[in-house]
């Protein structure tokens, strides 16, 4: 059972990891469910934003921002300063106002939040 259990995990971790992909899905019983979210949020801020704003998000984003959106972000997968992560977690965990006086020190212009949904859509 545990030579079973593995190889799911190197399966799992397989299937998981080696094709990633900023468009998700999910198979309900109508079939497959598509969400092209993240993709169609970096087409809009390449597409209406200028050139040398700065965008700030979780450091997760910031390299997919960077190469689809093709502007600059505050943190990203390799921002070593933890000082700098931090102030950003602050800014986004701050009421609007705090947290727009950080931002504003920061030069940022927009801010890509993620909000979480259910897979599972009603009809």
């Amino acid at each position: 059972m545990g030579a079973f259990y593995v190889v799911h995990c190197v399966w799992a971790a397989a299937e998981a990891y080696s094709a990633p992909s900023i468009v998700l899905t999910s198979y309900t019983q109508d079939g497959l469910h598509v969400f092209d979210d993240f993709r169609e949020a970096y087409a809009w801020l390449r597409h209406n934003t200028e050139v040398d704003d700065k965008v700030a998000s979780w450091w997760d984003y910031g390299y997919q921002t960077t190469a689809m959106a093709n502007r600059t972000v505050i943190v990203d997968n390799n921002t070593w300063n933890n000082t700098h992560i931090a102030t950003v977690g602050t800014a986004m965990s701050s009421p609007e106002k705090a947290a727009w006086e950080i931002f504003n020190s920061l030069d940022v212009k927009y801010v890509l939040v993620r909000l979480w949904r259910s897979c599972w859509l009603p009809q």
